[in-house]
């Protein structure tokens, strides 16, 4: 009777496992998906992937990647390791689904496939080493030298580009792009070919030249066209709805490579000659930009960013770096042409202002809107008199640029600008937008208000013409850190300006304080001054921490925590509202970032209106929204229906058309009852609405 019992448990299981074997694995996103298995060619390659062997730590480029994927798609990976060709081998071979890096050709279509979207894009650069001052920029100078490379399609991009320039050297192949660098590091060959993202940063190597830009992809294995289908999706609902992220995952791997920290013979002997030591100028009383601190040091965005910046350079000797301030922008120009200073901050990147003052600027360090500070008719302002900061050569050359036709009065700073604006001296000034919401915060400025000018500045480095040597060393410690940096730093300087002081107060109210001369009134009012001061430094923490700038919506940060508040206690009547502005790239691309902000802005306000009074309207991306509603199913339908009216009859300054794809839902349309579920459910609805527009409309939405 047991064997039989056995027996029939061995049948039922064995017709269970066949049934469950033939049943398809889908992938559903924003939905529980099937485990997948896939094997990775994982090799060795510096910022690109590391960490190849078990139990290492890994990162870089193609990790993160790698995980990006496989949070759409669900895969769990199972690592192979080996070097390049190894995993290249093995690849071609089947014995691997995936492979990271590799570049397009038509002869490797007949045996893998290539994914719709590339996984990143990189240049092939020819390399030498940091002491070798034989090898130039001149083609000439590498004939009957070793060039190193790996085999495939940096081998073909050598080749071709030395029958181009008639180059007659020899190339040698390695398996490894390991073995190549240090080949080139030990002197074995006098130059290589490797990827800009790659190559080994922690040796003695520098780029001369680029050979080749390419598109690098995550291929699959031939036979795998099951994984080429899920990788397809899931690049897909990266480039709709993190368009950026290509861009992002590139600079935060990508940028200290061996490109932009190595230091090159030319401006090893730069340094030698100055003693490693490099003079900054900069305007004084310009922060929080730049200025000096109670102590006599200078401080600022400047010093942050310089700080950063060259901790990345890879010199022989540390680089200092003395600070000298100035009360103008002329007498920074005076003291770089007369050797007193290398390099001066801030210059703007006006091209004909550079020529005349025989400069060079650096790249950009940090890009801020410009204001016109008005009281009462803001049209008086945009067609009256301007004050300017006659110390501030970049205000002066913006007027010129792009307000000709104002009348300009000159004063000795931006206290005494904004005060002629406050007295009816000038009927506007100009002031960028850092500096713009923090002076007019102060209580003698409270009528005073402002608005955002069309074009945008640029502060940057500068140097001398006669001094180009310290330019491409500049840039290169510029090009290391993360593009937002000088952003990042600003918050410092967030209460950069002195309090409203007695000092300042008897300043501007002369004939009050004759009569207000009792210490006990003073008092009060500075301890009034104070508390406000301190409620509006508070208000502009929130706005700087909860507000996003563009559009004054709440941001993602406070979409967040609201999440977090909300998964405690989930409303009834909630309503989780997923949307995103259509075309966004498109009118970017076709009609400048102008455009794009006044859509980003407009969609803002027009989704407000529509949704504003049932609850929180958030922007938590380039293009996406989100709301946190409290509505009933018909409330929300007729306020959606409106949106979609006021979308239809938009017409605006740079295009005449805004469409807001939207998605919703409940606690009821998910089993979890979790917040993170329901705006989960909330997206894939949006998605699917987008889709169906784009194919209503017949809109090819990869081109548009």
């Amino acid at each position: 009777m047991k064997t039989t019992t056995k027996i029939g448990k061995y049948i039922v299981l064995t017709f269970l496992t066949v049934i469950l074997s033939i049943i398809p694995k889908h992938n559903v996103y924003a939905e529980e998906v099937n485990e997948t298995v896939v094997k990775v060619g994982y090799y060795e390659n510096e910022n690109f992937q590391e960490g190849a062997s078990e139990g290492a730590v890994k990162s870089g480029y193609s990790y993160e990647y790698l995980q990006k994927i496989a949070t759409y798609t669900g895969w769990k990976y199972e690592y192979v390791y080996g070097s390049w060709s190894e995993m290249y081998d093995a690849f071609i071979n089947g014995d691997i689904d995936l492979l990271a890096g590799l570049g397009y050709s038509e002869e490797r279509l007949e045996i893998m496939n290539y994914p719709n979207y590339p996984m990143g894009y990189e240049s092939y650069y020819l390399y030498i080493r940091g002491d070798d001052s034989e090898i130039t920029v001149d083609p000439s100078t590498l004939n009957g030298k070793k060039i190193g490379t790996i085999s495939g399609l940096m081998e073909k991009a050598i080749h071709e580009w030395m029958e181009k320039n008639n180059v007659d050297a020899q190339v040698i192949i390695y398996d490894d792009v390991t073995d190549r660098d240090q080949a080139l590091n030990n002197g074995e060959i006098d130059a290589l070919i490797g990827e800009g993202a790659s190559v080994g940063s922690k040796m003695n190597i520098v780029s001369l030249l680029k050979i080749k830009n390419v598109d690098m992809y995550m291929c699959v294995a031939k036979e795998r066209t099951d994984l080429l289908r899920d990788l397809n999706m899931a690049q897909e609902y990266i480039d709709s709805k993190e368009p950026y992220y290509i861009n992002d995952l590139s600079k935060k791997h990508f940028s200290k490579n061996a490109i932009s920290v190595q230091v090159s013979a030319e401006e090893t002997a730069w340094l030698e000659s100055h003693n490693y030591t490099i003079a900054i100028g900069y305007m004084d009383n310009f922060l929080p930009y730049c200025g000096t601190d109670e102590n006599g040091n200078a401080t600022g965005i400047m010093v942050d960013v310089i700080n950063e910046a060259f901790s990345n350079i890879k010199s022989e000797k540390p680089i200092q770096f003395e600070y000298r301030p100035y009360n103008n922008t002329e007498e920074m120009i005076q003291a770089i042409h007369s050797h007193e200073i290398e390099i001066l901050f801030p210059i703007s990147d006006d091209i004909y202002f550079m020529e005349q003052n025989s400069l060079y600027h650096s790249v950009d360090v940090i890009k801020t809107a410009m204001n016109l500070v008005y009281m009462g008719d803001p049209a008086n302002a945009e067609q009256g008199i301007i004050a300017i900061n006659k110390n501030n050569q970049i205000q002066y050359n913006y007027i010129a640029n792009y307000l000709p036709d104002n009348e300009v009065m000159f004063f000795d700073s931006v206290d005494e600008c904004l005060d002629a604006v406050v007295e009816g001296k000038a009927n506007g000034a100009i002031l960028s937008g850092l500096r713009a919401s923090t002076l007019l915060k102060q209580r003698y400025y409270s009528d005073l208000s402002y608005i955002e000018l069309p074009h945008d500045t640029v502060k940057c480095f500068g140097v001398s013409t006669a001094h180009k040597g310290i330019l491409p060393l500049l840039n290169q410690a510029l090009n290391s850190i993360e593009e937002n940096s000088a952003v990042d730093y600003t918050f410092k300087y967030a209460d950069y300006e002195e309090d409203y002081s007695i000092t300042e107060f008897i300043r501007r109210h002369k004939t009050q304080v004759a009569f207000a001369i009792m210490l006990l009134a003073i008092v009060v009012v500075i301890v009034i001054a104070n508390d406000r001061v301190k409620t509006q430094k508070r208000n502009l923490y929130y706005e700087f921490a909860y507000k996003d700038g563009l559009t004054k919506l709440l941001n993602r940060r406070a979409y967040e925590e609201e999440l977090e508040k909300l998964n405690r206690s989930i409303p009834e009547k909630l309503i989780c509202v997923s949307m995103d502005l259509t075309r966004l790239k498109f009118v970017n691309d076709t009609y400048g970032h102008a455009a794009g902000d006044e859509l980003i802005s407009e969609a803002g306000r027009l989704i407000t209106e529509s949704f504003g009074k049932y609850g929180k309207i958030f922007r938590t991306g380039g293009d996406e929204y989100y709301g946190l509603l409290q509505a009933d199913i018909s409330e929300f339908e007729a306020a959606q229906k409106h949106l979609d009216e006021l979308c239809e009859n938009w017409k605006g300054v740079y295009s005449s058309n805004l469409k807001i794809a939207v998605g919703a839902a409940t606690p009821k349309d998910v089993e979890s009852k979790q917040i993170i579920e329901i705006c989960k459910y909330a997206d894939k609805c949006m998605y699917q609405a987008k889709s169906d527009w784009y194919k209503s409309s017949g809109i090819n939405r990869r081109v548009n």
